[in-house]
């Protein structure tokens, strides 16, 4: 998970005076397969230098969106892949641990709708029980 260094916005400067090789290695290990290696390198450096790219934003989230309105999507594709990769990859697992008790309340609200809601397996039950069960057989 180094390369999530490749996209900290606060590290941009240094990046733009050393490339961060390591870092740049390690997407490479991770996700290789996905990424042509010399135009990310060359897409990064671009990012490190471009001001304008940079601009005020220091979210993830700024930068994906800021690329797509720029259509820079295509034109710097393989930077784009990067932020999109690191954007589906959690940072942090407070995120996960605030969602357990939003899941538990989902949870609850569920269980007991569902103990007030007969089933429709129970409806279904109780209909073809209320119903007469003799079949009259012919022998012949």
């Amino acid at each position: 998970m180094l390369f999530l260094e490749l996209v900290n916005p606060g590290k941009f400067d240094d990046m733009r005076q050393e490339f961060p090789e390591e870092a740049f290695q390690s997407v490479l290990k991770s996700y290789g397969h996905h990424f042509y290696s010399g135009r990310l390198r060359s897409e990064l450096q671009v990012l490190y230098s471009d001001q304008d790219l940079q601009g005020n934003r220091g979210k993830l989230y700024d930068y994906l969106v800021l690329l797509k309105d720029m259509e820079l999507d295509s034109g710097m594709p393989q930077l784009y892949k990067l932020f999109s990769l690191v954007a589906t990859i959690g940072a942090t697992s407070a995120g996960v641990e605030r969602s357990f008790p939003c899941l538990l309340a989902i949870e609850k609200t569920l269980v007991k709708s569902l103990e007030k809601t007969p089933s429709w397996y129970d409806r279904v039950t109780v209909h073809f029980l209320e119903k007469e069960r003799r079949a009259e057989f012919t022998f012949k």
